[in-house]
């Protein structure tokens, strides 16, 4: 994948064809964007592992304020979900992958050229390479065309996979956010439930046994918030390169696969621009989709905090219910180095600068 990457790049500086040039820089973005991404996982593999054991501690401590195994049910259900996800959007890039390798085929056939013509011609392969040698051998075709295949799935693997690792990461915290969540309103409800059975003024201070009761639960709920924030700042520094990569690959290749959109030369290569096309944009999508599903989680929990009938508790739990809600009301936001939040307004802006960046190519090929 790294020599057909390099590969790639040398033909962008040889290439005089626009089609040609399009067509590489929406591979080779893709390319170099998941070998970075590969590179980089490598690198920071150890930090990458604790997020799977900083996980597990989490849901401990999640079991603590909401009742054993009753904890790791509710979780387990809530995962079911991720799982369809991961599935669609790695379905979704295979569909992609096989319409750009069975493109070059029916778009670009054989015809009236020669055979050496046939092998020599980048367009003939499924990642547009300069060919460093030429071929003159129908079994070096077929070789070689097989290696840039290989190659497109293996990539395709690569630069989905790690992302479903992110959209993974961040909805198992929010079940723990979710698990947080219900761990209050159970309190709230077991307090409720005194004060219906006590026959007491409602405005009355609980007694001196509930209060210890609850300040000892919403104590273990405490530390399981501080927990999930901290989870969430790991996966924003862990994932910060990585997201900004993403958006710098999807705004190249957009932009110039819609610039070869315009300008394909069969149906066949239409259809697979556009498959092409529609993966980006859903990955991008689904990125902004779970910052912002990330921070509504994060906001939710103030909702369920304010629900809470803090004025008839001690000055105790009202100390602990301000430290969640002052910690509540700043979500922390996943980004790109500070430069890309993930979130449904940048998902807007993205898509506006697609518009802007296209212009000026469009215009290029008007006149």
């Amino acid at each position: 994948m790294a020599l057909i990457t390099f590969l790639m790049t040398v033909q962008m500086f040889v290439a005089t064809d626009l089609t040609l040039l399009a067509r590489t820089i929406d591979i080779w973005t893709m390319f170099f964007s998941g070998l970075y991404k590969w590179f980089y996982m490598t690198v920071f593999n150890n930090e990458f592992s604790q997020l799977k054991t900083a996980l597990t501690q989490i849901q401990t401590q999640g079991s603590m304020a909401y009742g054993g195994r009753s904890a790791d049910a509710f979780t387990a259900n809530y995962l079911k979900e991720m799982q369809k996800i991961s599935f669609w959007h790695m379905f979704s890039g295979m569909v992609a992958a096989f319409f750009i390798i069975v493109s070059p085929l029916l778009t670009y056939p054989k015809g009236d050229r020669s055979d050496f013509q046939y092998y020599n011609d980048p367009k003939s392969y499924p990642v547009s390479c300069w060919l460093p040698f030429t071929l003159d051998e129908n079994w070096l075709f077929l070789v070689f065309f097989a290696c840039n295949s290989i190659a497109l799935v293996l990539i395709v693997i690569i630069y989905l996979g790690i992302d479903t690792y992110l959209f993974g990461a961040i909805y198992a915290i929010g079940g723990q956010i979710e698990l947080l969540k219900t761990s209050l309103n159970n309190n709230e409800n077991t307090l409720e439930q005194f004060e219906n059975s006590s026959g007491t003024n409602r405005i009355s201070i609980y007694t001196g046994k509930q209060q210890i009761q609850y300040y000892s639960t919403l104590r273990e709920c405490v530390k399981h918030h501080i927990l999930i924030l901290d989870y969430i700042t790991n996966i924003r520094k862990l994932f910060s390169t990585l997201i900004l990569m993403d958006y710098l690959h999807g705004i190249t290749s957009v932009t110039f696969a819609l610039f070869q959109l315009t300008i394909s030369a069969s149906v066949i290569e239409t259809i697979s621009v556009m498959c092409f096309i529609c993966v980006s944009v859903w990955h991008q999508y689904l990125n902004n989709f779970f910052g912002e599903f990330i921070i509504q989680k994060q906001l939710s929990v103030c909702t369920v905090l304010y629900n809470v009938p803090w004025w008839r508790c001690d000055k105790r739990v009202r100390q602990l219910l301000t430290l969640m809600i002052l910690r509540s009301n700043k979500p922390t936001f996943i980004t790109g180095f500070y430069m890309y939040k993930l979130s449904y307004e940048s998902f807007i802006s993205f898509v506006k600068a697609l518009y802007t960046y296209y212009m000026p190519l469009g215009t290029k090929i008007n006149l």
